[in-house]
């Protein structure tokens, strides 16, 4: 862990109606004094949307920059799902599809503009996933982020909605293959 980070002890009740999952996830993870409360936002969105046995956060923290954001690895200690955060490079996801039999990317709506604009209005190639959300949901969240994070989180029909206690917020939530990511065009 770099020195200066701050740890947040996390505390999320998810109930994911819309893939079945339904868990209690308590974890601390280290925000890096270069990580933006943007990204951390959005590292503790992914571990609770994504969820999955074995799910991890990247080891050494974010300065380590070969590993995955998030990983899975089987019970042999292989690389099973290579999850970036944010707006990750071509290179790094062809370099995740040959380490990986799966690969998400987990971004919000504005991110994903930015990232369409940066490759000359088109979204990379990869053979994977786009996991999106609103970018306000975002905004909102790393807004005074607390050290010590409850939220409740729910996602019904394609709606995830956030209860932290001290707000009630909500979001669609789109999940498909990169090469058919709905309004790509449009982002």
């Amino acid at each position: 862990m770099a020195q200066g980070s701050q740890i947040y002890h996390t505390e999320i009740h998810l109930a994911d109606t819309d893939n079945g999952q339904y868990a209690d996830l308590q974890f601390s993870t280290p925000q890096h004094p270069s990580e933006t409360a943007e990204r951390l936002v959005l590292r503790l969105l992914a571990f609770a949307l994504l969820r999955e046995e074995g799910l991890d956060f990247r080891k050494g923290g974010v300065s380590q920059g070969e590993d995955p954001d998030l990983s899975v690895h089987d019970l042999t200690g292989q690389l099973q799902h290579w999850i970036e955060i944010g707006t990750p490079t071509e290179e790094r996801l062809q370099k995740a599809a040959r380490h990986t039999p799966k690969v998400t990317v987990f971004t919000h709506d504005g991110l994903l503009r930015r990232w369409k604009s940066q490759h000359g209005g088109q979204l990379p190639v990869f053979d994977g996933w786009i996991l999106c959300v609103q970018a306000d949901l975002v905004e909102k969240l790393q807004q005074d982020l607390p050290r010590r994070i409850h939220w409740q989180l729910t996602v019904s029909g394609g709606i995830l909605y956030l209860d932290t206690g001290d707000g009630h917020f909500s979001s669609t939530v789109t999940h498909c293959k990169s090469d058919r990511f709905p309004g790509a065009d449009d982002v």
